[in-house]
């Protein structure tokens, strides 16, 4: 069993967490068919290491102007002709801002990219491959993904370790937020967990719920603090 594919780890809850998405997003995107994900109650953890990759891939490509109908046209067309398990967590894809390409040579072929929808090849060194976030193993596949919702700080996702949980080297960063919840002043919780103040900031920073601002009575204002989620 590889963890990294036959593992479910997060559920849909939490993959849209970890990757700042919203859940309706999440959703609409696991329906497309350009998402491969196990089926579950609702939630059970029904989404693996490499479909939370495959998720912020979709999210990388969709930011860069391909359609969620491209990209799901060719991620089920990898699936269903390459016998390929989930395509976008694969290093073997490239694409022109318009369509994913696949790398000739990763199917035993000449060096090469050819366009996935209609096989068409000849597309000369003009691609942008895959997301810096993501570390890839010797076999092609995503390693770890570093969550780019955490700024000034690298949180990393290992499904080889604790799980799969969120870690800043050997620190989870729902440890974290359970002290900061607790009250724990932020301070003691850099100390205990040997972090700067400001890395303690930059993990809780994404946690927080804007505030919900309600039309305050001009003799009685109010004002409402943002809240951890």
């Amino acid at each position: 069993m590889d963890p990294r594919f036959d593992l479910p780890l997060y559920t849909r809850a939490e993959a849209a967490l970890h990757l700042g998405l919203p859940a309706t997003t999440l959703g609409d995107w696991l329906r497309s068919g350009a998402l491969e994900a196990s089926s579950g109650s609702r939630g059970e953890p029904t989404i693996t290491f490499a479909g939370l990759v495959e998720t912020h891939m979709l999210r990388h490509l969709r930011r860069t102007g391909l359609s969620l109908h491209a990209i799901g046209e060719a991620a089920i067309a990898l699936r269903s002709r390459a016998g390929r398990r989930y395509p976008l967590a694969w290093s073997g894809l490239a694409h022109d801002g318009r369509d994913l390409l696949v790398e000739i040579a990763a199917e035993g072929r000449e060096q090469g990219w050819e366009r996935i929808r209609d096989s068409q090849g000849g597309f000369p060194g003009v691609l942008r491959r895959g997301s810096a976030a993501i570390g890839w193993s010797d076999d092609g596949y995503a390693g770890t993904l570093r969550l780019v919702i955490y700024h000034d700080i690298d949180v990393i996702v290992d499904p080889e370790r604790s799980h799969g949980r969120p870690m800043v080297d050997d620190v989870q960063v729902e440890d974290v937020i359970t002290q900061i919840r607790t009250g724990t002043p932020y301070r003691d919780i850099a100390t205990k967990f040997n972090l700067e103040d400001f890395e303690v900031e930059a993990l809780v920073r994404p946690h927080i719920r804007p505030p919900a601002f309600h039309k305050a009575r001009p003799q009685d204002p109010q004002t409402e603090l943002p809240t951890l989620g």
